[in-house]
């Protein structure tokens, strides 16, 4: 009688266990994405539409400061509590000459020639791509792309009887900006981004260094910050927004600028291409309101935006790298952006600058931003962006791997001139200190 009791006993324990094995466990793919308009439409979409079996992904949102922290820890430490890496082309170089991201080759070569049919390589735009390479190994894939314009309420600039040309210097800039900021106490000129971090103030900050000829250093790696372009550039700024910009202008990252754009009280704003996107949305109050002109220039009168995009890489400290490379694929893919039209034809949740092509989709090709951000996208050259020969290539920044502290230092004390804590010579002596410590520090300079 035990003996059978024991029997059907193990029986049981065999019977319970066989699903465990017969079915694969769930995989949570944890991610984490900046807070800004389009990443937000990446983490709906992809809530409601991404379905791969035994796979789950669970995705975060921070603003975009406190994810870069959180992921550079993340990789520089070796840890795996997100299993795929949002980043820019800045991290993207240095993450890969550091070991701190997974080549993607293999995983491409281990597609079949259907799903490589279907992915469509080489419709990814060449520049972003590689801008996301390293010794010509693929590193990352391009989410949405973006370069910098002109964006402005064109009811406001009626009201003021000025116009905006197409391609305005900072100057002129400067003028319209304080005759908007006149129209009334309720209404400001122009914002931009003033909150210190060399991807906050420093975008915005650091093409107006190049427009104005400005440059970090000469060939040689000597530090050329004290010099009368660079000084022109950071007195520019402090114009702009001392006396046509925002009240609180250190709290500003662009999703204040984007909230402020969108009361229909502010006149100008020089940003991002991507951002327009939710300004034309079907609910926007601004729909139509809003014109789109080149990037400022000074002296410099070509190249003067930026170039970045946010990007999919995986951790190579990942259990999860095939699923990570999926949805990957999936974000980037043509089936996502026809998603994003179908799901709002406005083309405010299409990422854009990643495909060629987006801009022969005719749903796209409507939107009245398109036509600006083309013409940006053309116009961009990451590896020439001063009026002299420079020895570094990035056009917002220096696209070394101490630039991260340095723009985060420059920008703080950009923010302390701005606000008067401290003398422009002061801010351009520390800044040029720094830049000179670093080109010796780092053996840049023989």
């Amino acid at each position: 009688m035990k003996r059978g009791l024991s029997f059907l006993l193990a029986l049981l324990m065999v019977l319970v266990l066989l699903p465990t094995f017969a079915s694969a466990e769930t995989k949570v793919v944890n991610i984490v994405l900046a807070n800004n308009p389009l990443s937000q439409a990446m983490a709906d979409l992809a809530k409601e539409n991404y379905k791969k079996e035994g796979v789950e992904i669970n995705i975060a949102i921070l603003p975009e400061n406190d994810m870069r922290e959180k992921l550079t820890t993340e990789a520089s430490s070796g840890g795996n509590a997100y299993d795929m890496f949002y980043i820019g082309p800045y991290e993207a170089q240095t993450w890969a000459r550091n070991g701190w991201l997974e080549d993607l080759t293999p995983f491409f070569d281990a597609m079949t020639e259907e799903e490589k049919a279907w992915y469509d390589y080489d419709d990814l735009i060449p520049g972003m791509m590689q801008s996301l390479a390293y010794e010509d190994k693929q590193y990352a894939l391009p989410y949405y792309g973006e370069s910098s314009f002109i964006m402005y309420n064109k009811e406001l600039f009626e009201q003021a009887g000025v116009t905006m040309p197409e391609k305005p210097t900072w100057d002129e800039i400067y003028d319209l900006a304080v005759k908007i900021n006149a129209l009334g106490d309720d209404i400001v000129g122009m914002t931009m981004r003033g909150m210190p971090g060399w991807g906050m103030s420093g975008a915005p900050f650091v093409t107006m260094v190049n427009a104005f000829g400005g440059q970090f250093y000469d060939m040689e790696w000597n530090a050329t910050v004290d010099t009368p372009e660079q000084r022109a550039a950071w007195e520019m700024y402090k114009k702009i927004l001392r006396d046509a910009g925002q009240k609180d202008i250190l709290s500003y990252s662009y999703n204040e600028c984007i909230a402020l754009m969108m009361t229909n009280k502010c006149g100008i704003y020089y940003d991002a291409t991507s951002i327009c996107a939710g300004f034309e949305a079907a609910d926007s109050p601004i729909k139509g309101k809003i014109g789109y002109v080149a990037a400022p220039h000074q002296v410099k009168e070509t190249n003067t935006s930026w170039l970045w995009n946010w990007s999919m890489g995986i951790n190579p400290k990942s259990d999860k790298k095939q699923e990570v490379f999926d949805f990957m694929l999936w974000a980037t893919s043509k089936d996502f952006v026809n998603l994003t039209l179908e799901a709002d034809p406005s083309g405010a949740s299409t990422p854009q600058a990643a495909r060629a092509s987006l801009y022969t989709l005719p749903a796209y090709a409507e939107v009245p931003y398109a036509a600006a951000t083309l013409a940006a996208l053309q116009e961009m050259d990451f590896n020439d962006p001063c009026v002299n020969p420079v020895p570094y290539t990035g056009l917002q920044y220096i696209a070394i791997p101490e630039f991260a502290d340095a723009g985060d230092k420059m920008t703080q004390w950009l923010a302390e001139y701005v606000t008067d804590q401290i003398t422009l010579d002061q801010a351009i002596a520390n800044t040029q200190a720094l830049f000179e410590e670093i080109a010796i520090e780092g053996e840049y300079k023989s």
